[in-house]
């Protein structure tokens, strides 16, 4: 887990300053070794949490990129894989109010993306779509 954090830490600085590549070299590097990690303790929270914040930082990298297409696919990976072991585990209390907890947070991601993109579509008045207050 160390390592990760490590890893996570570099990927964060480069992304700060802007060194895109950088960023996403260490991100892919974290993640791959997460992966490692959350096959081995799927039922550890904060190992699952380290899994999905690595996805999401990835997501992140990628929308200021403009990699529309990237950006998704790292939101869904864990949405995906998350919504799946609600479903078959559960039974599997010690573990489910986290799996919920990284499946909120994944549809908050999925929400955001998709607002961005409707943005930046042009195509929608996002003004219209405000609630109205009576």
């Amino acid at each position: 887990m160390d390592t990760w954090k490590q890893l996570i830490f570099e990927a964060n600085q480069a992304f700060q300053a802007g060194d895109w590549q950088d960023a996403e070299h260490q991100y892919l590097v974290a993640v791959s070794r997460i992966n490692h990690l959350y096959a081995e303790y799927t039922n550890n929270e904060q190992v699952m949490m380290a899994w999905l914040a690595s996805y999401h930082n990835l997501s992140e990298l990628y929308g200021r990129q403009g990699k529309a297409d990237a950006q998704l696919s790292n939101i869904m990976i864990p949405y995906h894989q998350l919504r799946n072991r609600l479903i078959t585990q559960a039974d599997n209390k010690p573990i489910y109010a986290a799996i919920l907890h990284g499946l909120k947070l994944s549809c908050k991601e999925l929400y955001l993306f998709q607002k961005s993109q409707l943005q930046g579509s042009k195509c929608i008045d996002m003004n219209a779509l405000a609630p109205v207050i009576h």
